[in-house]
């Protein structure tokens, strides 16, 4: 699967009462993607989703990471980790702009170099190990969208 095309369709995780929102808001940095992993790792070191906690941080690791060289040092990104019996749902919200009519998987990173790692290697590694995975508007600026995937319990 080409990483700039979403996984199929699978049924959406079902939120019921009880399930638990974390998050943390970090500014981008290079230090972002470890304080995001060790965020992570903290909120998944027990219960039925510590199965998942590996994988869980290595894809919260190449979403920020991401995020982090699509913008600048002054905006912050925001990790959203919605836990439940038996999934999660982490989202990456970068706050760095989309041009109009293109989805964050089209945009360029911001501050790539020639002979830096290929910004769409995360979108590989998280195409081939989340449950499902996608890009959705953010509720926020104009033109912004947040990077999701879900894992579901034991894998």
């Amino acid at each position: 699967m080409h990483p700039d095309t979403a996984a199929i369709a699978r049924p959406p995780l079902r939120v019921a009462a009880g399930a638990r929102p974390y998050l943390l808001t970090a500014p981008s940095r290079p230090n972002a993607p470890k304080a995001a992993r060790d965020f992570v790792r903290a909120v998944l070191r027990h219960g039925p989703l510590a199965a998942v906690r590996e994988t869980a941080v290595l894809l919260t690791s190449e979403a920020v990471t991401r995020a982090h060289l699509r913008t600048p040092g002054s905006v912050d990104i925001l990790l959203r980790v919605l836990t439940t019996a038996d999934a999660l749902r982490i989202s990456v919200h970068d706050g760095g702009t989309v041009p109009p009519g293109t989805g964050a998987a089209d945009a360029a990173p911001t501050t790539w170099v020639p002979g830096d790692r290929d910004s769409a290697h995360g979108l590989l590694l998280i195409s081939r190990l989340a449950d499902d995975w996608g890009t959705t508007p953010f509720e926020g600026p104009a033109h912004t969208t947040s990077l999701w995937f879900e894992l579901r319990g034991a894998r």
